[in-house]
């Protein structure tokens, strides 16, 4: 596995003790790796809407894998995902074997409810507790997974095998690059900023065309649109390959994540006047 950190995690004491126990090296980087192992904290994630739908494109990608560790907002991750996060300070139930969870087990300062996707949890544990969650969007997708375990404790100073032990249980999940498939399919183009304005009026005129939109917009006598500037068929074919509309407007995944960005009142204000 290649093992990465964000950089505000790695900047921090817990992100430090992580790269020396998993021997992670420093990476300068920004931008989430092309492929890799991301551990990030969930916190993180939760206070940006814009980073989570990033987040959700490249987990979509095979060979990627998203971590996401304490501490946690309480409340919901993702917003097309019934993943929610509770404060507890009740003790996780294991039996006495050495495992990952006994260690951590008076340690765990998060609850995590919810049915989607699939749980990954300690055989020795009650039936009812899950610590750990993991979501694809298809069979060889990349995957985005969600833990309430603190594997950044000093408690698991002497258990690296047992953290990587966990880690690789989640990576085997993790859909793989077929290579005959790597010669023939393009790579996924990352949205532009002008595409989100594009994602905006589909929703507000409740179009999902180049076409559609053109005629729509030329008929307003102060253009919403800088047509010269925008190449719509561009935008609305990056979208589609994000999964964000399809030829009946905007999917799920594409008005959860227009209804928890910033975009969200202007697109209610254009969807009233049209």
């Amino acid at each position: 596995m290649n093992l990465y950190l964000t950089p505000e995690l790695q900047a921090t004491r817990r992100g430090r003790f992580l790269a020396s126990l998993l021997a992670i090296s420093p990476s300068s980087e920004q931008a989430f790796p092309k492929t890799g192992f991301v551990l990030m904290t969930g916190e993180q994630l939760q206070a940006s809407p814009e980073l989570q739908f990033k987040v959700i494109a490249w987990g979509r990608q095979p060979c990627c894998t998203l971590l996401l560790l304490p501490p946690y907002k309480e409340g919901s991750i993702f917003p097309f995902l019934d993943w929610m996060i509770e404060l507890t300070s009740q003790p996780m139930a294991c039996a006495t074997q050495a495992s990952l969870e006994t260690i951590l087990a008076g340690e765990l300062s998060h609850r995590l409810q919810g049915m989607d996707g699939d749980c990954i949890t300690d055989s020795s544990m009650d039936d009812l507790t899950c610590h750990t969650r993991y979501w694809k969007a298809h069979s060889n997708s990349g995957l985005i997974a969600v833990t309430t375990l603190p594997l950044w404790s000093i408690s698991l100073l002497d258990h690296a095998d047992k953290v990587m032990a966990f880690l690789a249980e989640l990576d085997k999940h993790t859909g793989k690059s077929s290579v005959t498939i790597a010669r023939v399919e393009p790579q996924t183009e990352p949205l532009h900023p002008e595409d989100i304005t594009v994602l905006v009026c589909c929703y507000g005129f409740d179009l999902a065309t180049a076409d559609g939109l053109s005629d729509r917009l030329r008929g307003y006598a102060v253009p919403l649109l800088n047509l010269a500037s925008f190449d719509l068929p561009e935008s609305i074919h990056r979208l589609r390959c994000e999964g964000l509309i399809d030829d009946m407007g905007l999917t799920e995944m594409g008005l959860a994540f227009l209804r928890d960005s910033s975009y969200w009142p202007f697109a209610e204000n254009l969807k009233g006047e049209a």
